[in-house]
């Protein structure tokens, strides 16, 4: 039974070299090394992600170099976009400080905002409690009597009783006394 069947290991080998040698749609085959070795003698190569598994440790090598891009040529930066570049973080970099600077002016005016409105809420309290103070009860009837000479009645108050009579002869009185309305003059 273990002889004569393969090991699952043994069947994913075989599909993989399957997978290798045939071609899958819409991908071009992999090429030979003769194709290699041509394309080498004409330029560099550049790797199109595909190898054929090699055979021996020469054709190893060969994939490796042939695999392998072509000389890395660094491009050169001109002088002009250098400066633009310098400029463009140079004025980045003021454009950064300045924000950072007007944060930190505005974080300080909000600050001396907040301490003037404090003081400003203690002063309305001490004036509130002066007025309470000066408009109490006490303190009034101690200025009167003191400054003015008013003092609280001891008897309790009584109803005065008045003649109608004597009303009426008052307002008569003082109807007479009185001058008479000009007359207007035109």
């Amino acid at each position: 039974m273990a002889g004569s069947e393969k090991n699952i290991g043994e069947i994913y080998a075989e599909r993989a070299i399957q997978d290798l040698n045939s071609p899958k749609p819409g991908m071009r085959e992999t090429p030979s090394f003769a194709e290699d070795a041509a394309r080498e003698a004409d330029g560099p190569v550049i790797y199109g992600g595909t190898m054929p598994s090699p055979s021996s440790p020469d054709d190893f090598a060969r994939l490796a170099e042939g695999a392998r891009n072509g000389k890395i040529r660094r491009r050169k930066v001109s002088p002009f976009n250098l400066m633009l570049m310098l400029i463009g973080s140079a004025i980045a970099i003021v454009l950064y400080i300045s924000n950072v600077i007007a944060v930190q002016q505005l974080v300080q005016e909000v600050g001396a905002l907040r301490t003037r409105y404090q003081q400003i809420l203690n002063e309305q309290e001490v004036l509130k409690a002066q007025i309470n103070r000066m408009s109490s009860l006490e303190r009034i009837r101690k200025m009167a009597e003191d400054d003015l000479g008013l003092l609280n009645p001891k008897d309790t108050p009584r109803w005065i009783q008045v003649d109608g009579e004597k009303v009426r002869e008052i307002e008569e009185q003082m109807a007479k006394d009185r001058p008479a309305p000009r007359k207007k003059q035109e």
